[in-house]
């Protein structure tokens, strides 16, 4: 890897970000949008975009103590769902970025908004269009809300772990246009260590759509991420108590098999936490996914893996004022309209930036001997010399000497040839390159 300069580098954003609303409890971000949740019932919007920010006080009318339980803003940073929980239950809030108050969705009354899926492909800043809530006694809900009317438009149930009520912990969804119109995919973590893939047309449930599978193990704050591009969600990763499962995703495909996930997962793979160095007993707190990377947050530290050789790159460091050293890094949070993820606590936000982290995967790729992948990674043609160098060695390593032969035959890399094709010339029985005789 480059040493001269990192790959992801760590800046403090805000040092003092809850404004004296309280401590930090969760936080979410979007097109450069960070909406914070706090101990005493506030939600504080930063738009760094135009250097804004402004707080709203969701303990209104609540007696007792209130905290924040979760906030979730979308992609565009338009809209902000929270929920709100303390003595008097839990209650949960829409706001718009246009808006100076909140406005409850009573349809929500009692439950506990765990994790909210956002219709990236569909959704605008006037309205939501499809949003599904997960909740904490294990029910999916789809809402939807637009600007101009100032409350939910309608709430649908979607789904329910009947036999087995568990909280939903991470919820994600795609979209795919079909002969049929709009498919929606959805996938969903529960504990103890569950993953739950649904496909539906218009809502209404496929046969055989919904797959469930396990994970042994238990983590405390399971998660569930997908990577963003171009508005296009390519590959996830599920914080399980096994390691991180990840995958690419390959929705709108033909159907190949009626159980398990393969209808619109592929590659699946298990990182198990000892690639994490830090002992059998240690798992993380929290995950961000980039292209190629995993920022695994594990006690004060976010260590980054590459995603495809599964070793650890850099690990970076925060700092941390006295008062929140000993409750320490909190979360991690994306934004994937701005590329950009960042790390919480309770008084400070830090921002991680990423700076061209494809640039070494050629060589990543050369290294596991997956030349393709190298070459389609290459930058230069020197990078694509080197692909084919090697290639060509390790044909000829094998005695493949015709193979090898059009490796070194590659463009500037002719020279190379001569060099490694005389040097074996008179090892090569004399019939190697005769052409077969006819009978």
């Amino acid at each position: 890897m480059d040493q001269v300069r990192q790959v992801f580098t760590v800046d403090l954003l805000e040092r003092y970000a809850a404004k004296g609303r309280g401590a930090i409890t969760c936080m979410a971000a979007g097109n450069d949008v960070i909406v914070l949740g706090t101990s005493k019932g506030w939600i504080i919007r930063h738009d760094f975009g135009v250097g804004d920010s402004y707080d709203i006080d969701l303990s209104v009318g609540r007696t007792g103590e209130q905290s924040i339980h979760r906030v979730f803003v979308d992609p565009g940073g338009s809209h902000c769902i929270a929920t709100v929980v303390g003595n008097g239950g839990a209650d949960t809030y829409y706001t718009h970025a246009k808006w100076s108050k909140p406005r409850v969705l009573s349809k929500l009354k009692g439950l506990v908004v765990n994790t909210v899926a956002w219709n990236r492909q569909q959704i605008t800043e006037a309205s939501t269009r499809e949003v599904i809530l997960g909740t904490d006694n294990g029910q999916l809900h789809e809402i939807a809300v637009d600007e101009k009317d100032k409350r939910e438009k309608y709430m649908k149930f979607l789904f329910e772990l009947a036999e087995l009520p568990e909280a939903f912990m991470g919820l994600q969804m795609e979209t795919a246009s079909t002969s049929n119109g709009t498919r929606y995919y959805v996938m969903a973590v529960t504990p103890p260590e569950c993953i739950l893939l649904l496909e539906l047309d218009h809502w209404i449930y496929l046969e055989r759509a919904v797959h469930f599978m396990e994970l042994p193990g238990e983590i405390p704050n399971s998660e569930l991420h997908f990577f963003i591009k171009q508005r296009r969600a390519i590959h996830f990763a599920w914080l399980s108590g096994a390691g991180i499962y990840h995958g690419g995703l390959n929705f709108g495909a033909q159907h190949s098999s009626s159980d398990g996930d393969e209808n619109f997962v592929e590659n699946k793979a298990l990182l198990n936490y000892t690639k994490l160095c830090e002992g059998p007993e240690a798992k993380p707190s929290s995950l961000a996914v980039s292209e190629f990377h995993f920022l695994v947050l594990i006690g004060n530290k976010v260590k980054v893996l590459n995603r495809i050789s599964e070793q650890i790159i850099e690990e970076l460091q925060f700092d941390l004022t006295s008062e929140s050293a000993s409750r320490g890094i909190i979360g991690l949070c994306s934004d994937a309209s701005a590329g950009l993820f960042y790390a919480y606590d309770q008084s400070s936000i830090f921002q991680v930036s990423v700076n061209d982290e494809g640039r070494d995967m050629w060589k990543v790729y050369l290294d596991m001997k997956e030349y393709a992948a190298a070459l389609s990674n290459c930058r230069d043609p020197l990078q694509r010399d080197q692909v084919y160098l090697m290639q060509a060695e390790s044909a000829f390593s094998t005695k493949d000497f015709l193979r090898a032969a059009s490796f070194f035959a590659k463009p500037k890399a002719y020279s190379d040839f001569h060099q490694h094709f005389k040097s074996g010339w008179e090892g090569l029985d004399e019939n190697a390159f005769a052409c077969p005789q006819e009978s």
